[in-house]
């Protein structure tokens, strides 16, 4: 259970949590708090104060009972990097994703003593710009288009003491200039898909700020696609649960319609894959990358199953031999369902899938359109076609049986508030 979930449970039980002079305080019905309660919450304390000044003041999504109890159920989540609704919540999931900071540290540890870094996106923590100035960097220049989280980097960096270390800078990474050339360019605009938060576009214009010699960090982005066979309750009935359905409703009122937005799957297991994996996604950062592709994959069926459809799943090299697999741990980011079969497609050991993977700009000419195309070659002979469209805000709604059983009940423009629960310090 993570220390939001953890909070949340103690919600439930009518304890209430604050801090006061800096300490942590609770008031609990009689009888409620047991002596491995108490120590639960010793053991947390640094965490829930860290959480409770994230978000203090702010409106958090609830985060039932329900969820708490059954943290193995898989979970449907909307791909959040591609869109800005970023807050204090999901920033703080972000910035103590501890697997995710130790892989970066590898590559920053290795690469930035005595060097001028650019951190493009820095975000309002300023968490990989902190970590180039422990390792050591000579100069860290951090850019941050939003202005509210440049507003909150700044006071974060100010008080640590950063700030001849650090330079924040407010704009578009695209287009703004450094003072000097940088020898490395270290960044987190990578998402569940490799490429869907404009990762290509971005890192190919940061070069002008890197001197010829200039590296990245990350290295590589590979995002892997195998086909998978998901458990009978899931599909059944798939649904957001109160945080995923918050963040989707607001992703709707962000572009102002509902459309078939992609999906993310959190706690998903990989007994559920029953094909051979290969390369959907291959960003190499060491050099210029193509913003379209096309490429083929084939994949065979490892054992008699239904085939629902595709999942992909992302492996971030941060420097050659440090991969972050996020089907092996889980973290910020979270694999990705294709629901092409609906409902799914009975395959037997040894068929095989043959495709045509294509990645396209959409129309504001910086996040990608994904499609997969191709064929279920069946050992009798028989040959299934297929065809699927991953857009990224495409005004389409329902056009797959799967989304019209997600969204079957899923209540647009709600009260917002009737949804979160607003934390209090």
């Amino acid at each position: 259970m993570t220390t939001a979930e953890f909070l949340a449970s103690l919600k439930s039980l009518s304890i209430k949590i604050w801090i006061e002079d800096g300490q942590l305080r609770y008031r609990a019905p009689k009888g409620v708090i047991t002596s491995n309660l108490k120590q639960e919450l010793v053991e947390r304390k640094i965490e829930i104060i860290t959480l409770l000044e994230q978000v203090k003041g702010d409106l958090i999504p609830h985060i039932s009972q329900e969820e708490c109890e059954k943290p193995s159920q898989i979970e449907l989540w909307p791909s959040l990097a591609e869109f800005f609704v970023y807050d204090d919540f999901l920033y703080y999931v972000l910035t103590n994703d501890r697997r995710r900071n130790d892989s970066y540290k590898v590559a920053i540890n290795r690469l930035v003593k005595d060097k001028i870094v650019v951190d493009i996106g820095t975000g309002k923590d300023a968490i990989l710009a902190r970590f180039c100035v422990e390792a050591n960097a000579r100069k860290v220049y951090a850019i941050e288009i939003n202005e509210k989280f440049y507003t909150s980097a700044k006071a974060c960096i100010d008080k640590l003491g950063l700030s001849d270390k650090i330079t924040l800078i407010l704009g578009d990474a695209t287009k703004v200039n450094l003072p000097e050339l940088a020898d490395v360019c270290v960044s987190e605009i990578v998402g569940s898909i490799g490429g869907v938060e404009g990762a290509v576009l971005i890192l190919n214009n940061a070069r002008r700020l890197l001197k010829e010699d200039g590296v990245m960090i990350p290295a590589r982005s590979i995002t892997k696609i195998a086909g998978v066979s998901l458990p009978d309750d899931f599909l059944q009935n798939p649904r957001f649960t109160e945080i995923p359905a918050y963040y989707t409703q607001k992703i709707f009122e962000q572009l102002g319609y509902p459309f078939d937005l992609r999906l993310c799957l959190r706690h998903f297991s990989k007994s559920s894959i029953v094909s051979t994996s290969s390369v959907f996604e291959d960003l190499n950062f060491t050099g210029i990358i193509e913003p379209e592709y096309s490429h083929e994959v084939n994949l065979t069926i490892l054992k008699d199953a239904r085939l629902d459809g595709f999942v992909v799943w992302l492996n971030l090299h941060t420097i050659e031999g440090e991969i972050i697999d996020v089907l092996e741990h889980e973290y910020c980011w979270l694999p990705v369902y294709f629901p092409v079969f609906s409902p799914g497609l009975q395959v037997s050991q040894g068929d095989k899938i043959e495709a045509i993977c294509r990645r396209s700009l959409c129309d504001n000419n910086l996040n990608p359109d994904y499609q997969i195309e191709g064929s279920v070659i069946k050992k009798t002979g028989e040959k299934i076609e297929f065809k699927y469209y991953s857009y990224h805000y495409k005004k389409q709604f329902k056009q797959n049986p799967f989304y019209q059983s997600v969204f079957s009940q899923f209540d647009l423009y709600p009260h917002i508030n009737s949804s979160i629960a607003i934390a209090k310090t």
